[in-house]
């Protein structure tokens, strides 16, 4: 039985730039590193309560230059399109971005109660950025939905503090 997504693992050309990244843009939070079964390092970087491992590319695997984006997803590739983070001001995310340089595919758009915009992080990852706005039967359920992630969050930085030394 599956009970979580437990990591998202990103292989960067420069995993110290990508911390970086993830870090000043996005708020993540740094915690530590272990070695990796190739001789490396992977970083642990805990954003919204999501786990990121973060590794340079393994012996005999070249990193490329990411192919363009579209609005989601690299033009060509395969698998995953991007992964969705949910922030409380969308603008403000951007702005931040824009700063360093970081454009969004499009400007932000709604469908139905999501606003949302992508952008692409080093290495050719692509974010999407998605900020609710719930018809008021169900934003009265946000504090109960925030007050889980807080938890789950404050949980895996636990745990992952212990596993990342």
């Amino acid at each position: 039985m599956i009970t979580s997504v437990d990591h998202i693992h990103i292989h960067a050309s420069d995993p110290r730039a990508t911390i970086r990244f993830y870090e000043s843009c996005l708020g993540a939070e740094h915690l530590g590193s272990i070695p990796s079964g190739e001789g490396g390092q992977n970083h642990g970087v805990l954003l919204g309560g999501q786990l990121l491992v973060i590794s340079e590319f393994p012996p005999g695997m070249t990193p490329m230059e990411p192919p363009e984006a579209g609005d989601g997803a690299l033009r060509s590739g395969f698998g995953v399109a991007h992964f969705g983070v949910q922030t409380t001001d969308l603008d403000a995310v951007l702005a931040r971005l824009r700063e360093v340089g970081v454009r969004a595919h499009a400007e932000p758009r709604r469908t139905g109660s999501v606003r949302f915009a992508y952008v692409t992080a080093p290495d050719g990852v692509v974010i999407e950025l998605v900020e609710l706005h719930l018809p008021a039967h169900l934003a009265r359920l946000l504090p109960l939905v925030n007050g889980v992630n807080r938890a789950i969050h404050l949980t895996r930085r636990t745990l992952a503090k212990q596993l990342f030394k």
